[in-house]
């Protein structure tokens, strides 16, 4: 009879375990949609294992950047539930939790008896998944530890007599010009050019560097045309000119090939492309490159933080399963795995700094990489920001292709910002 007891109650319990989890996913496959990059994919990855762990039907959505950016955007503004899970980029994020498109987990975390993210997650890190910035409400869990970092030739650098990191652009940019006059098939710098997001993304920590801001505190004036600003384009432009024939159209993947191939000595790039450099079987570079933090000029050199955050819309139907999903692919032990898998960039602290990692050498910028998170600036917290981007980067590349000066550039970008800053309410 205790035998017979102890059986059914077993039996109950996997039943009720059973039951909980197909409740839960009860509206159809837990949807992610996700970008069809590696940090993307990587994400896909750990839903389908999840998926065989709960025992439950899930479905991934891949699309490139801009496909899913407008994926998400038609999702969200309509409200028609067909993702569980997104993962956005940080500039997308003011719109959609300003709009009401996500929704609010600090209910999520009290129901496992946590008060929200953990301390383990870098405070900049945690700051871009709030609303307002850093002081709202918390929409959406940092997944994918992206800053930029400055990738440069160390053997070449030693060549000129630069034995440790550049700290300012002006003694990096001494060393570049020496290399593209001295090193045959060597150019100083490769710069990103293409219109739009591309070229914005490189010339952000240069415009911060050279102490130019795009706004002023509360949004309500535009400071695009600004003797600071042109200081850091007229920079950007000396770049260009150590850089190959062709910058002005070059996006992200051109950068990673020129250093690849040991044609450039040094760019601004994601770490999503270290893992590539130190690969013997890709890299022409390995154990040549350092990566280093942004230099400064006028003022200390910042990052751009380029985070990839996990959410869940407003309108999905499996939110509480959505919000097992995002709590177990962000903890640090699955963190670690995805770096070690995938080479993900983490935004836990514990994982930049355990030990088994840094003692491989795809992982030896871990240290430079937390220090850019943590002194990262994140790109302007607004609702339009993608028309903005858009349009500055238009002018931005009109100067690197030589089109226009880059005073001419900086003012009719002011204008159309200024337009585009009216409309969106912001100036009055």
């Amino acid at each position: 009879m205790k035998r017979y007891l102890l059986s059914t109650m077993i039996l109950v319990v996997i039943l009720s375990m059973f039951l909980s989890a197909s409740v839960l996913a009860s509206n159809g496959p837990l949807v992610l949609a996700t970008n069809n990059a590696p940090e993307g994919k990587s994400m896909a990855k750990a839903l389908e294992e999840f998926g065989k762990l709960k025992n439950i039907e899930v479905e991934v959505v891949e699309a490139p950047y801009a496909n899913l950016f407008e994926k998400e955007l038609l999702d969200l503004s309509k409200g028609t539930g067909l993702y569980d899970i997104i993962l956005l980029d940080d500039p997308w994020f003011t719109q959609f939790a300003e709009n009401d498109w996500l929704t609010e987990l600090t209910t999520y975390f009290l129901e496992k008896k946590e008060a929200g993210l953990s301390a383990d997650f870098i405070d900049k890190s945690q700051a871009i998944c709030r609303y307002p910035y850093a002081k709202g409400l918390l929409y959406a869990v940092p997944a994918v530890g992206n800053a930029q970092m400055f990738f440069y030739r160390k053997d070449l650098f030693e060549k000129y007599n630069m034995f440790a990191a550049p700290a300012t652009w002006e003694e990096a940019y001494e060393v570049m010009l020496k290399i593209k006059e001295n090193e045959d098939g060597v150019f100083g710098y490769v710069l990103r050019g293409q219109q739009g997001n591309p070229v914005v993304a490189q010339f952000m920590p240069i415009f911060w560097s050279f102490n130019a801001k795009m706004f002023n505190e509360d949004k309500t004036e535009v400071w695009i045309d600004t003797p600071e600003a042109l200081n850091a384009l007229n920079f950007f432009i000396e770049l260009k000119e150590i850089s190959p024939p062709g910058a002005e159209s070059f996006n992200a993947q051109q950068l990673a090939t020129y250093m690849l191939q040991g044609k450039a000595a040094t760019t601004i790039n994601w770490p999503a492309f270290v893992p590539t450099f130190e690969d013997p079987k890709q890299s022409k570079i390995v154990g040549k490159i350092a990566y280093a933090p942004i230099p400064s000029a006028v003022a200390v050199g910042a990052s751009e933080i380029g985070h990839w955050l996990a959410a869940i819309p407003a309108g999905s139907k499996n939110k509480d399963m959505a919000f097992e999903f995002i709590h177990w692919a962000t903890s640090a032990e699955k963190q670690k795995e995805l770096a070690l898998k995938w080479g993900n960039p983490p935004t836990r602290k514990s994982v930049f700094q355990d030990p088994e990692l840094l003692a491989m050498s795809e992982f030896r910028h871990y240290p430079v990489l937390l220090q850019a998170i943590s002194n990262s600036k994140p790109r302007p917290r607004i609702s339009n920001w993608n028309e903005v981007e858009n349009t500055f980067g238009i002018h931005l590349s009109k100067a690197v292709a030589g089109q226009v000066s880059p005073k001419e550039a900086l003012v009719a970008a002011q204008k159309e910002v200024e337009k585009l800053m009216e409309k969106a309410g912001y100036i009055k």
